[in-house]
């Protein structure tokens, strides 16, 4: 559900996590913009600079229905919300602007949005979205093509929806694969999210914290600064390299780990931090267990996303690496193993929460695109199946960002390799003194790309912060306006369109000033047809309803005596008169099954599904129609489907004991016995 807060204006305070500085200058720009406008804007800054804190602050503030959304698990645990793909159900494949999966005409069936987040969707104001550098140009194009389509405000980028995109660019850069990059660049110049075609439409405000909060050391957050910009000295790197010292063996006394004094190395390859898991995997002198994975087609060894024969040991530290169904984890979650066997894998969590884990199945999936079409094609080349962990005492820089630690090994191995990946792992760091490097750092490993430094120089535009403001203001008053005008509020449109004028004249703007003087003039002439059109529609309607119910009757009668095939012409005629009558289409269905036409029983159920997305009965029909046909999948889905209506909807008693009734069979068929019982049991408590 989207959230929604009381207002309170910025003044310093202490909130029940932590201390919040909000004589922040920047801070009470962007504040004053998000709660007072509808202008989106980008909250950036160096790492420190308290983004997430500030984020926080205006999530228990603001009195905006909101969402919080970020790229990856770990993230949006970190920002308190979920991910941007499970939220709006976004593919994980490259989606062009042209993509015909994607063309409006096929959104909805393609999307399949239950009618409770597309109410969630239309209710939201803002939508904030952590860790943006991390996104990609295109996942945003997708989230406006979606917001406009389903708020049915095709206008306005992004549906008229407010952003708060937090994040700095200057960190690491999307992640973009071989196949999706050959694909976007027939698009997209880079694959930032500022590069997005929807910011032709919106002017974004981007607004710079300035204050280091992280780190206090003047001298560390200096050099910090010029290694984020790519102008770093060679007295800037002889100093990090004053911090080089030899990694050792773990398990001597000097690399004793606890709990307690917890130290990270984080390196820039993946096989790096393999090397390092497994040196410290070694120094545990308990039973090792090896957990062997099995793959099916065609999966690369450099593809998979753990180990195909996974070591672990009882008290080694890992970290998982898939979403959990159930939600106890997220990419990014650590634990440590607790008990091991053969068929046993258990994780204790930071939390000091203790959960069985099961395998799961990753998918190779390769990516074509046709140029004469537009089509983007998914391939499942193999699978991989295994426990979602892999070790952790090192992490992968990429796989740190956003995190902090009081004590850090750098490994940087042959050089960073891609844009801000320096910058990110040194930090994370809280001091300088907190800092080791494992080998030395070089000009070559501090680069950013150019596009990054290009869209930097528009922080903290005064001008353009004044002008959002005024703006926003303004185009309030002219929206009150026209929605008074629609309703025939003349005078007090009239109010709201000087009001409008005093903030931002849009009379030097011909097209502007026609629109709102046609607006104006038609209102009462399209008021007064409009009264005689409904008139006349409402008397047709009413007569045929009245021609089509004695059709409906007479279908039901002879469903009644079992006659299906005249009730099926009977149902036909009042769907003539009214081709979206519910009524005729539950006894066509039904008339259709009893001849065992499921086929267009379905196609009558999906009509009604169309017109009313919450009609929970016909999703369990459906349900029934699938299971009469033995097709257990498609009868398993409806009735999860109808499962999650139920939070929404009310349903009487007797559906309800037809969904657990239907689940019971399915159950029965898929030979899990238990769950079959369970929901018998529901379904004959309900009926008594």
């Amino acid at each position: 559900m989207a959230r929604k807060k009381t207002a309170s204006p910025p003044s310093r305070q202490n909130d029940a996590e932590e201390v919040i500085d909000l004589d922040n200058p920047e801070f009470q720009k962007a504040w004053e913009l998000l709660q007072y406008t509808s202008q989106s804007v980008f909250l950036t800054g160096k790492a420190g600079t308290g983004k997430s804190t500030f984020l926080r602050y205006i999530t228990r503030h603001t009195s905006k229905p909101y969402v919080v959304l970020a790229p990856t698990g770990i993230a949006a645990v970190n920002a308190g919300g979920q991910t941007l793909h499970s939220f709006f159900r976004i593919p994980f494949k490259p989606i062009t602007r042209d993509d015909p999966d994607f063309k409006r005409d096929r959104l909805r069936q393609r999307m399949k949005y239950p009618a409770s987040l597309i109410k969630l969707i239309r209710n939201l104001e803002l939508i904030i979205i952590d860790e943006i550098s991390m996104v990609r140009a295109d996942i945003i194009d997708f989230i406006d093509k979606l917001l406009r389509f389903y708020t049915h405000n095709e206008r306005q980028p992004f549906g008229g929806k407010q952003l708060l995109l937090v994040g700095d660019v200057f960190q690491l850069e999307p992640v973009v694969t071989g196949d999706m990059r050959d694909i976007l660049r027939n698009y997209y110049r880079n694959f930032y999210f500022f590069n997005a075609d929807a910011f032709r439409d919106i002017k974004i405000v981007p607004i710079e914290l300035r204050k280091v909060y992280r780190q206090t050391d003047i001298d560390f957050i200096s050099l910090l600064d010029r290694i984020r910009a790519g102008i770093s000295t060679p007295d800037d790197l002889a100093r990090l390299n004053s911090r080089v010292a030899p990694m050792q063996l773990p398990g001597t006394s000097s690399t004793k780990r606890s709990d307690k004094d917890f130290t990270m190395t984080l390196a820039t390859r993946r096989d790096m931090v393999d090397n390092i898991n497994e040196a410290h995997l070694s120094a545990i002198k308990k039973p090792t267990v090896t957990f062997t994975g099995t793959i099916k087609g065609e999966f690369p060894d450099n593809s998979l996303p753990t180990d195909l024969d996974l070591c672990l040991k009882e008290g080694a530290q890992v970290v998982f690496i898939k979403n959990d169904p159930e939600r106890r984890w997220v990419n990014g979650t650590v634990g440590r193993v607790s008990a091991l066997a053969a068929d046993l894998l258990e994780i204790t969590l930071e939390s000091g929460e203790t959960h069985r884990v099961r395998q799961e199945i990753w998918s190779n999936i390769k990516y074509t695109f046709n140029p004469s079409s537009k089509e983007i094609k998914e391939e499942e080349l193999g699978s991989f199946t295994q426990y979602p962990i892999k070790l952790a005492w090192a992490l992968t820089v990429h796989k740190s960002q956003g995190l902090t630690f009081n004590n850090a090994i750098i490994d940087l191995g042959h050089g960073a390799f891609a844009g801000g990946q320096t910058y990110v792992a040194l930090s994370r760091c809280r001091s300088f003194e907190g800092l080791t490097l494992a080998s030395t750092v070089a000009d070559r490993d501090i680069f950013v790309n150019p596009a990054v430094t290009q869209f930097s120089r528009s922080f903290n535009d005064q001008t353009l912060i004044n002008e959002a403001l005024e703006k926003a203001r303004a185009d309030s008053c002219y929206d009150k306006a026209l929605k008074l005008a629609d309703k025939g509020e003349l005078p007090e449109a009239f109010d709201m369109f000087a009001e409008g004028l005093r903030n931002r004249s849009i009379l030097n703007n011909p097209a502007l000033m026609r629109f709102a003087r046609r607006k104006l003039n038609v209102v009462k002439l399209m008021s007064d047809r409009i009264a005689h059109l409904e008139a006349k529609i409402k008397a047709d309607a009413e007569r045929f309803a009245d021609m089509a119910k004695e059709y409906i009757s007479l279908g039901d009668d002879c469903l009644q005596d079992e006659m299906p095939l005249p009730a099926i012409a009977n149902y036909g005629k009042a769907l003539t008169l009214s081709p979206t009558l519910i009524p005729a289409l539950y006894g066509r269905a039904k008339a259709h099954a009893m001849l065992g036409e499921t086929d267009k029983a379905l196609d009558d159920y999906k009509t009604i599904l169309d017109n009313d997305r919450a009609d929970i009965r016909a999703v369990i029909e459906m349900a029934s129609c699938y299971m009469a046909e033995g097709d257990i999948h498609n009868a398993m889905d409806r009735c999860m489907l109808a499962l999650d209506m139920l939070d929404d909807i009310e349903c009487p008693r007797q559906l309800q004991c037809r969904l657990h009734t239907c689940l019971a069979h399915i159950f029965e068929e898929t030979g899990d016995s238990e769950e079959a019982a369970r929901h018998r049991a529901i379904a004959k408590r309900l009926k008594r």
